[in-house]
């Protein structure tokens, strides 16, 4: 018998039901796949784990999902009989902060900028000496 969990997600193409977090396991989570929506084991485990395409379908009524910009790790696929499901947990592995190249070139200007306002100030402290030195030889050459 098979019990319709829903469609909330379609990872990598296909489709998933409900995603959980795993009790107090941070990042862990656990995913429900549906026989009757196409899932077998092959196809599971043919996701793209390491960098998944997710997208929240219609019928998700914004329940909760994987986190946004990461990659997971394959943990165990369970398969329930008497509901025609698999439960597959996954775990996060590695995060991915997508482009990154706007935020590269602005750290290289401030970096440029800092290292320029550093040599001004190295400049007004030798200027800084050169007129303490010029007011000291003044005071006593006039007495």
């Amino acid at each position: 018998m098979s019990v319709p969990f829903g469609k909330h997600w379609k990872i990598d193409g296909l489709i998933a039901g409900p995603i959980t977090r795993r009790g107090g396991v941070n990042g862990s989570y656990s995913i429900l796949f549906e026989r009757a929506n196409g899932a077998t084991i092959e196809k599971i485990e043919a996701i793209h784990w390491e960098k998944p395409k997710i997208q929240e379908l219609p019928g998700n009524r914004g329940l909760p999902g994987l986190p946004e910009g990461y990659g997971f790790e394959l943990g165990n696929i369970e398969y329930h009989h008497g509901t025609g499901h698999f439960e597959v947990t996954v775990s996060t592995a590695k995060q991915y902060l997508g482009d990154v190249t706007g935020y590269q070139a602005r750290i290289e200007e401030l970096e440029g900028q800092a290292e320029a306002l550093s040599g001004q100030v190295s400049e007004a402290r030798t200027k800084e000496a050169e007129l303490a030195s010029a007011y000291e030889e003044g005071v006593e050459s006039n007495g």
